[in-house]
């Protein structure tokens, strides 16, 4: 049995294609995942299941966009890759405070040329590092006044991405160890 972790893209945002937690459990139980537990509404999940992930990742959007009639990106990765991204955060051993610390996870790879330009940006105070599909960002003003937020990563890099703040990747990663 493997853990994973499933983060859904774009719900619950602005009262648009609106999915309680509990029905996404519900859900997901019928695709026979195990210890099934979801933090927050904005679409975190942790698992269990023996099948790979890639299997997982076109039931779950299949049986989402059946259910609840309209399709969500999900980006699924275990405890193993987890624990790799949350170890490797550049900010957290600078001291940085974690409130202006967020996690882009990116479902594809982007073209080379596209990072540089993303990385080429004026973003005023806010700095973000890439590895390995993860960008780690520092938002010193707050992810509110941020320039590179989410639709701006996916609209310059042209691939989906979904982005959690440090306290949610801290919460994702003491769930799915315990």
């Amino acid at each position: 049995m493997n853990t994973y972790i499933l983060l859904l893209r774009g719900i619950n945002v602005g009262g648009h294609r609106k999915i309680k937690m509990a029905a996404l459990k519900t859900l997901l139980a019928t695709l026979h995942l195990e210890d099934i537990k979801t933090y927050i509404q904005s679409g975190n999940v942790v698992f269990r299941s023996a099948e790979k992930a890639d299997v997982l990742q076109v039931a779950i959007e299949r049986s989402i966009a059946t259910h609840f009639g309209f399709e969500v990106k999900t980006h699924i990765i275990d405890l193993v890759k987890l624990k790799e991204i949350y170890t490797q955060n550049p900010f957290v051993s600078r001291s940085e405070d974690i409130n202006k610390l967020y996690c882009t996870f990116l479902f594809d790879n982007p073209e080379p040329d596209k990072m540089e330009t993303l990385k080429a940006v004026e973003a005023k105070d806010d700095e973000f590092i890439d590895r390995d599909n993860i960008l780690y960002f520092c938002y010193h003003n707050g992810y509110g006044k941020a320039k590179i937020a989410n639709p701006f990563i996916e609209q310059k890099l042209k691939v989906y991405a979904t982005t959690r703040n440090w306290k949610t990747m801290t919460k994702l990663l003491e769930m799915a160890s315990g």
